[in-house]
Order: C-alpha cells, then sequence, then structure tokens
C-alpha cells in the first residue's frame, strides 16, 4: 500500500491539544495548517470506518473570526477533500457554534467541523467536530480515534478529490430562531446585550430588528482579539461594562454571551449575575407548565433547589456529568424539554437537544413576557441557599487531592462519584472535580448558611493543598 504524508515527516502534532470535547491550543506553535490537514483527513477516515457512512459524506465546515480562522479552515478542508473523493464540504462561512450545529441538521448533513476556540484568547484556535444531527464527538466518544489518526499521520495516496460547496444560512437560521418564539406575545422590554465582540454580533442585530423590543448593543463588532473584555460571561469580571449600562439606562435586563454563542448569562434590572442553574429553574418551571412529567436535566454541581422546584413542577430531574456531551446524551435519552449547566449552557429539545445562547435569551423573553414579574423578583425565591459559586483550585496531583477529600468526609450519608466527588450532609453538599479543559479543580459548596459554607471552604482547601 503507498503511504502518503503530506507535509514533512519531522513535524509532529502535540497529542495534548486534544481535549475532552474538543481540539484547542495556542496558533501556530500547538495548532498551524499542517496540524488542521492532518486532522481533516483523520475526521473523514474515522467517519468513513463507521459502518453507518458507506457512501458519500457530506459534511459542514463554519469559523469564528479569528485571524487565524482563514487558514486552518482551508488546510482542515483541503485534508478532508484529500482522503476521500466522495466527500462534499459545505463551507458555511462565518457563524456561531450554535449556528453550526442548526446548519449540520439544516442540511442534512453527516457530521461538522466548527473552527473555535469558543472564548479563549485571540491565539488560540481549534476545532470541534460532531457527527450526523450535529452529535458532539469527544473522548470517548470518537475524538480519541481522530487523535490517533491524526498523530500516527500515516494516509493513502489520494484517488482523486472531494468537492466543496459554498452556501450562506444567515437568513434561514435567524427564520429558524424567529420561528420558535411567539412574537405576538412578547413584551416591548428594555435590555442591554454584550456581544464580547464575538460571534453573537452575527446574529443578534439582525434577529432583534424585527422582535418589539428595545435592545442596547455593547461590543457587537465582531473583533476576536477582544480588545474589551474576555467573551467569558460567567466571569463577574467580564460583566463590568455591562452592569454599568444596564443600572443607568434601567434596563429590564441584560445579557451576555461568550465568543462562539454557545453559552449566556443573564443579569437582573439591579446589575446582578443570575446563576445559570436559577435560569434553569425557571425555564423547567415555564416549559413543565405545558409539559407536565417531562424530564429536565441539570449538571451535578446545581443548586438543590433545581431539583426541587422540577420535582414541585411536575417534572422529572435527572443529574448529569459535567460537559455538554453527557447532557446531550441524557437530553436524548430522556427526551428532555430543557437542561443546563452552571458555566451558562443551556439546551433545548427545540433545539436538537443542542445549547444555544441565543435561543435560551428568546426562551427568557417568552417566559417573562408571559408573567408580571421581574428577573430580580423571579429569582428572589430561588435564593434559598448560600453558595461558594464554582471556586477554582490549582494543585500538583488532583486526583490525589479528591482521594483526600473523600476520606476526610467518609462518614458522609450520601457520596457519589458520577462526577469526581460529591458529598452530601443535612446542612451543606458540595462537589469537587478535576477539569475536563484545565490543570485544575473546580470546588461548587452549598449549605443552609453562609457561615458554614466558608467553614466548609476553608476546611476543603487546607485538605487539598497539603
Amino acid at each position: 500500500m503507498i503511504i502518503y504524508l503530506p507535509y514533512a515527516t519531522f513535524m509532529d502534532i502535540n497529542p495534548d491539544i486534544f481535549k475532552a470535547y474538543d481540539v484547542r491550543g495556542t496558533y501556530p506553535d500547538q495548532i498551524d495548517g499542517f496540524t488542521a490537514y492532518r486532522i481533516g483527513r483523520a475526521y473523514i477516515h474515522f467517519l468513513r470506518n463507521n459502518p453507518v457512512l458507506s457512501g458519500p459524506i457530506r459534511i459542514v465546515v463554519n469559523a469564528d473570526a479569528r485571524a487565524s480562522s482563514p487558514e486552518l479552515k482551508q488546510e482542515l478542508i483541503k485534508g478532508m477533500l484529500d482522503e476521500d473523493a466522495h466527500v462534499t464540504v459545505i463551507d458555511a462561512g462565518l457563524s456561531t457554534t450554535p449556528m453550526h450545529s442548526f446548519i449540520v441538521n439544516y442540511t442534512a448533513a453527516d457530521g461538522g467541523v466548527m473552527v473555535t476556540a469558543s472564548h479563549n484568547r485571540e491565539e488560540y484556535n481549534g476545532f470541534k467536530f460532531s457527527r450526523r444531527a450535529a452529535y458532539p464527538v469527544y473522548i470517548g466518544g470518537g475524538l480519541e480515534e481522530v487523535r490517533n489518526i491524526a498523530v500516527r499521520g500515516i494516509f493513502e495516496t489520494p484517488q482523486g478529490r472531494g468537492s466543496i460547496t459554498q452556501q450562506d444560512f444567515l437568513n434561514d437560521y435567524i427564520d429558524f430562531l424567529r420561528a420558535h418564539i411567539e412574537l405576538k406575545n412578547i413584551k416591548r422590554f428594555k435590555i442591554v446585550v454584550d456581544c464580547g465582540n464575538g460571534m453573537a454580533g452575527l446574529v443578534m442585530p439582525k434577529l432583534v430588528a424585527e422582535l418589539p423590543i428595545e435592545v442596547e448593543f455593547l461590543f457587537a463588532n465582531i473583533n476576536m482579539t477582544f480588545p474589551n473584555h474576555e467573551a467569558n460571561p460567567i466571569k463577574d469580571e467580564t460583566l463590568a461594562v455591562l452592569k454599568k449600562r444596564v443600572v443607568e439606562s434601567r434596563a429590564d435586563f441584560g445579557v451576555a454571551f461568550d465568543g462562539d454563542g454557545d453559552r449566556v448569562s443573564f443579569m437582573a434590572s439591579d446589575g446582578l449575575r443570575v446563576p445559570a442553574d436559577y435560569i434553569l429553574a425557571l425555564f423547567a418551571e415555564h416549559f413543565l407548565k405545558a409539559q407536565p412529567g417531562a424530564t429536565v436535566v441539570y449538571d451535578l454541581r446545581a443548586s438543590k433547589v433545581v431539583a426541587e422546584l422540577i420535582q414541585k413542577a411536575g417534572g422529572v430531574p435527572v443529574g448529569s456529568r459535567v460537559g455538554h456531551t453527557y447532557v446531550r446524551a441524557l437530553m436524548r435519552e430522556h427526551e428532555a424539554i430543557v437542561g443546563g449547566e452552571i458555566s451558562g449552557h443551556f439546551y433545548f429539545k427545540d433545539f436538537f437537544h443542542a445549547d444555544s445562547g441565543i435561543f435560551a435569551f428568546l426562551k427568557l423573553l417568552e417566559l417573562l413576557s408571559a408573567g408580571e414579574k421581574s428577573l430580580g423578583e423571579l429569582v428572589r425565591p430561588l435564593q434559598k441557599y448560600a453558595s461558594s459559586g464554582e471556586i477554582n483550585i490549582q494543585v500538583p496531583d488532583r486526583e490525589r487531592a479528591i482521594d483526600a477529600v473523600a476520606a476526610h468526609f467518609k462518614d458522609a450519608p450520601q457520596i457519589s462519584y458520577l462526577d469526581g466527588l460529591s458529598i452530601e450532609y443535612p446542612d451543606f453538599w458540595f462537589n469537587i472535580r478535576a477539569s475536563n479543559t484545565e490543570p485544575l479543580l473546580r470546588l461548587v459548596i452549598e449549605g443552609r448558611e453562609q457561615g458554614i459554607v466558608e467553614e466548609k471552604l476553608k476546611e476543603i482547601r487546607e485538605i487539598v493543598i497539603k
């Protein structure tokens, strides 16, 4: 068999760029055109080995607006076309990650690749992979095979090349989003929207143009050098300008998106960020009015109030491991109506069981329009427990640290290892787990009183940093 090595054989791919859910690294030292080409070939090789795909393959490729994205997308597509003459690539241009998921479903494609590094700084870039129905490819679900093929770098000589077509789906996406909101029922809210110079700026201005709301945009111009602030809406420090404008303009609420538009944070009229698990609880209560008995998926770090409210509203709460692959799998398994993570990902049955910050924004509009209470008023009854929020702790040996915590709390009435370590006592509970994306421990503590949360936070810190 003839072996084809497309670039100089002394160039290697760093396997560490393959994360739990995607490929991500700095450009050009960790990810460059050479890397993108081989990954493109490896991805098609992986799909072709899937026995379901025995005929022609159609793949959607989108990208964010980072300076490195055009080169990486070009070389990625080149690798796909060289790998199989029966591949057709639909180059769908710039998009948010949720828009990319829509296009994969809208075109009934066999898979897709989104060139993006989400909220990471401008020197980062990467790839998010999916199969049919935009179902994610992840470590444990095929991404390790893509990694191994790409790192090995051994491919057959091309026997002809695939084809490429270019198409713009922005208007189709806007039509889809508008079709999922009852425009006649939306109240004339005053809203401040921070796009963070990210890809939400491609969609939001056009989407809201025909909505009966008043919107003030912040940083809607796409500039993925992120000159104003990091596009990470769960960090309070990134919301300073949004908070100022919400309060000054007396807006009804504020909205902030991350770099690729799949995460969102909401801010009440007093300028305080509403935790994502509270938003999920409100969504669950709202949707369950129309679909009693349905399932809602929440990540296991969420406040206990989420499961309590789901049950009170007549729904079925299902806890999930952290990460979109796990949440989406449970969403599909249980045909859940909505799901969410405290990181600001919200998943919807009506959005292909996938996450979308903009779809969540529309659903919050519907929810608030259905009643007379403000976002702040709706959230207030949910604030039953004290919480630490998510705390990041850097330790040299994460597994040893978790084992030490488990040994210290070995008498806990409830202990779970579903994702990291979850411990529950009558007056406090916590989860500590190794991050899937960074060399950190992530800790969330909740309790009946603020004092016990602070006490246990100090206690756990002392255990893990020994």
